[in-house]
């Protein structure tokens, strides 16, 4: 029995060591079409729960933790870009305006699974083609949720952040260190 990160993200592993735990890593690979067009608060924790489903197929004796973090615009569901082209459509689309980072997290277990989310508000400063163009020249945005990492485009995009830092990185961390996920990985 052991802690199992069901995840890709180099920000969630960097996350989860910093809380002082071991783990190991699996990626899940799901179909994450939003087939019953739920909203995005629903969507996010559906893909994350599912995560951690598929995962503990193979590993029903550990934990699983999972995640899924999505950008919701205007009641619309904004996930990883699949070209450069979409990611300069994004990211034009969220300029001088604000968004919300939504993040979710589960741990499954034996026959439970424990969610939370946590919502993020980010304003963007207005952007001008150039920046736009510089900024995915520069940086991989292709597996970022919003064409975008909030640790990469603090000083290019970002106006105000009204919530969680680490909620934006992929990790809702201020819902985690107050929820049950968190006091059933502790006591493994």
């Amino acid at each position: 029995m052991g802690i199992i990160l069901a995840s890709s993200s180099p920000r969630r592993k960097k996350i989860l060591q910093k809380l002082g735990y071991s783990f190991q890593i699996q990626v899940p690979n799901i179909d994450e079409n939003n087939f019953n067009n739920l909203n995005p608060i629903d969507y996010a924790i559906d893909v994350s729960m599912r995560k951690g489903l598929k995962v503990h197929q193979r590993y029903p004796n550990d934990y699983i933790l999972s995640g899924d973090t999505i950008i919701e615009f205007e009641n619309q569901i904004i996930g990883k870009p699949k070209s450069n082209l979409d990611a300069i459509k994004t990211l034009k689309l969220l300029s001088g305006k604000h968004h919300f980072v939504i993040s979710a997290l589960s741990l499954t277990y034996l026959e439970n699974q424990i969610t939370i989310f946590d919502s993020t508000k980010v304003s963007f400063k207005s952007l001008n083609d150039n920046s736009i163009q510089n900024y995915i020249k520069n940086f991989n945005v292709m597996d970022k949720a919003g064409s975008y990492n909030v640790e990469d485009a603090k000083e290019y995009f970002i106006k105000n952040i009204d919530g969680c830092y680490n909620n934006i990185v992929g990790f809702p961390e201020q819902k985690f260190l107050i929820s049950k996920i968190k006091s059933v990985l502790d006591k493994i």
